[in-house]
């Protein structure tokens, strides 16, 4: 009885050693470089060269792809370099590898804190067009113990600009405990839709108690140009 008990255990254990992340199956038999394809809501990436750039094209059109290349350089089992690139690309790779959006992000998520870069890694995980994305970053945002993961996260949470973003960025500005995190998250806000960081703005510069983000705030707040921004500034002024 025990025998057929262990025979069907083993059984049981065949098909999730099968299903097992595949991204983690080639970094443990060493590969020294992988890539793999990942799905975007649109991201502008250039070039094909190492710049890492996934901004504007400057005075090319600008061109939005919905599929990526991700290229990781490892040293081991850890990520030392990570980059993406324009779905046409070449690239030359130890190996390419083909896990699902679940597995790509289990895998890079696994490696926060880790990795040489972390706004390299942070960037490439903000980029995944899957559900699981913000709550992600918000965790990392919010509990994270390394300063730079939750000031890179916050950054990325103000490009996803989403309602659940926009409360968690108002968050890090008032419970963050480092200045310099909450002076960021202040810049992330910024970078929302205007209708919905200037009213932000305008009430961290009246209401918030830290002198630092009343300042980074209407430094950020007159940059937008908007009226209501001018407004606040002329009622200032005249006081």
């Amino acid at each position: 009885m025990r025998r057929l008990i262990a025979l069907f255990a083993l059984l049981i254990a065949i098909p999730a050693c099968a299903q097992s992340n595949p991204l983690r199956q080639a970094a443990a038999e060493g590969v020294k470089s992988m890539a793999w394809k990942i799905q975007t809501e649109g991201v502008s990436v250039c070039c094909c060269d190492d710049s890492g750039n996934w901004t504007n094209y400057g005075d090319r059109a600008r061109i939005e792809y919905d599929e990526l290349v991700v290229v990781a350089q490892m040293d081991g089992t850890r990520i030392r370099k990570i980059r993406v690139r324009e779905p046409n690309c070449p690239v030359k790779v130890d190996r390419f590898v083909t896990p699902t959006q679940e597995q790509s992000l289990d895998y890079l998520l696994s490696h926060v804190g880790d990795a040489d870069r972390e706004g390299q890694l942070l960037a490439v995980i903000s980029m995944h067009d899957h559900p699981r994305v913000v709550p992600e970053l918000i965790q990392l945002a919010r509990h994270h113990q390394e300063k730079e993961v939750r000031r890179h996260a916050i950054f990325w949470l103000g490009q996803k600009a989403g309602e659940k973003a926009a409360a968690e960025l108002r968050r890090a500005v008032d419970e963050d405990p480092d200045d310099d995190v909450r002076q960021h998250a202040v810049f992330a806000i910024s970078q929302l839709p205007a209708d919905r960081s200037v009213p932000m703005l305008i009430n961290l510069v009246k209401t918030h108690k830290s002198p630092g983000v009343r300042k980074r705030a209407m430094f950020w707040l007159a940059q937008t140009g908007d009226q209501r921004a001018l407004d606040l500034i002329e009622e200032i002024l005249s006081r």
